[in-house]
């Protein structure tokens, strides 16, 4: 006997759901399975108002209990029909999908400007914040959990890296001792705990990056490819719907060269899976290891997540992050400025400056990345980043980052892309014959290659973005000279008669 939540026999209920809000309904199954994760599979086909159909599937929630969870798009009346694959009586039903400018919509790769993303039709700047991993931890008090949150959002985080998250990372100084869901074998009740955060943060609107992915290091996850198909389905029939994820398909380096737990094979093929299955088409990318992205150009994954390059050469930086910007995805700069910690120190000899962080900030930004900063004491799962208690933070290190990407909510960045061949020294940003941004980390002259036409000329102090000089126009960019009183310069032109 399938029944449907709370429905009258002969009565059709009135569901409304927002659009990109989460439609969710329930069927009682009195069948005995003996594995109902394996037993059968509860298929549902969605028509939408247009008579589009979507193809999906519900999961078993534990006792006699499955669901079904669908995010709607298109405003209207739906409906749906379920069906187990045991061939069982069909449960069918109606929703409709009303506007809505209180849901929050899904994070996508920018469709003005694909170097970028967006939530619905605004651009997002990512302002990411790496933290440790104990967040989805039981054993971590809900109440440091909110004080945590509350400050990230006053401080204008909008997007956070959680390791151990999806899977646990059951290794000393990481993951082990942090009872976080354990979401393989499939275990329901686990996936309802991580659900709660899950909720938590969608609410708040941050975005998600879960570090460690679906296969996890060191975390328990199915090797045999039928159970990772069946893993994926599951996980996704659960999770699918929350518009605030990004898929990250393993970490950290899974193909390190130290320790290959998953091949740049596996992982692609892993990624196509999960994009197989993923109706919501999330942006997904895999964690890699420092180096360039093997998977920059490769159809299943839509955006380049990169570790480094570390490196106080901002000329480096620059160069590395060009190197893995395809045109066609964002790149986020992962693990590439994480403040105190010990892999970045062996690397560059010292801990970051305050003047580095400032800088590569900055470098980062002007190569089209996306940044995920990190407050360590040591590796990732240490000091503020780890322990996340607001009194170990060095609230400073954050000021700066945030200066940083405030000064780039005042100009039109989404319109633009790196232009290197565009200048002589420096860093630049373009719309050619509409916009030139270029950050010069000395104050040296510096050259623009630009259309033709007059330019607003407008230095930022880039250590006091409310430092600012309007210094006329040109039409020749040759060797515009910066003032000499600050230690780095943002030069903007702006065309003063657009057509």
């Amino acid at each position: 006997m399938i029944v449907a939540g709370c429905d009258e026999p002969g009565v059709e209920r009135l569901i409304e759901v927002k659009r990109f809000g989460l439609f969710e309904t329930e069927l009682s199954n009195g069948q005995e399975y003996d594995d109902p994760y394996r037993d059968t599979i509860l298929n549902v086909t969605f028509t939408g108002p247009t008579g589009e159909q979507i193809k999906y599937w519900g999961f078993f929630d534990g006792g006699t209990e499955w669901k079904i969870r669908f995010r709607p798009e298109v405003v209207g009346k739906w409906q749906y029909t379920a069906r187990f694959s045991d061939g069982q009586e069909d449960v069918t039903g109606t929703f409709t999908c009303m506007p809505s400018e209180e849901a929050h919509a899904p994070v996508r790769v920018n469709r003005r400007n694909p170097i970028w993303f967006e939530r619905g039709d605004a651009p997002l700047p990512v302002r990411a914040l790496h933290i440790g991993d104990r967040f989805f931890a039981a054993n971590w008090p809900d109440e440091n959990r909110i004080l945590f949150l509350d400050w990230a959002k006053a401080q204008g985080y909008n997007t956070l890296s959680i390791a151990s998250h999806l899977l646990n990372r059951d290794e000393e100084s990481r993951g082990r001792g942090w009872e976080t869901p354990r979401l393989w074998p499939l275990n329901a009740s686990e996936f309802r705990k991580m659900e709660l955060i899950l909720d938590t943060l969608n609410d708040r609107g941050f975005v998600v990056f879960p570090f460690a992915g679906f296969f996890g290091k060191h975390g328990h996850y199915p090797t045999d490819p039928s159970e990772q198909d069946l893993y994926i389905r599951y996980a996704l029939a659960r999770i699918g719907h929350y518009p605030n994820l990004l898929y990250n398909v393993a970490g950290p380096e899974p193909d390190m060269k130290q320790y290959i737990y998953l091949t740049v094979p596996q992982v692609a093929e892993l990624g196509g899976l999960i994009r197989k299955y993923d109706i919501y088409n999330h942006p997904i990318s895999v964690h890699n290891r420092t180096g360039n992205d093997p998977h920059k150009d490769s159809e299943w994954s839509s955006f380049v997540t990169l570790q480094g390059p570390k490196t106080v050469d901002r000329g480096e930086l620059n160069r590395g992050l060009l190197r893995n910007l395809n045109p066609g995805k964002p790149l986020f700069a992962q693990e590439t400025l994480w403040s105190n910690n010990s892999v970045h120190i062996r690397r560059i000899g010292h801990d970051y400056t305050d003047a580095d962080i400032r800088k590569n900030a900055y470098v980062i930004k002007m190569s089209g990345a996306g940044l995920c900063f990190a407050d360590n004491n040591g590796n990732s799962s240490s000091g503020f980043s780890g322990s996340m208690d607001l009194d170990e933070r060095n609230q400073p290190r954050h000021d700066i980052v945030r200066k940083v990407w405030d000064f780039f909510d005042t100009v039109p960045w989404v319109d633009m892309r790196p232009r290197q061949d565009l200048v002589s020294s420096g860093y630049c940003l373009a719309k050619p014959g509409e916009y030139y941004l270029v950050y010069l980390e000395n104050p040296s002259p510096v050259s623009v290659n630009l259309e033709p036409g007059t330019y607003s000329v407008e230095w930022i102090n880039a250590a006091n973005t409310q430092d600012r000089h309007s210094t006329g126009t040109i039409e020749d960019g040759n060797s515009i000279i910066p003032p000499s009183r600050a230690e780095d310069w943002i030069l903007f032109l702006t065309k003063t008669n657009p057509q």
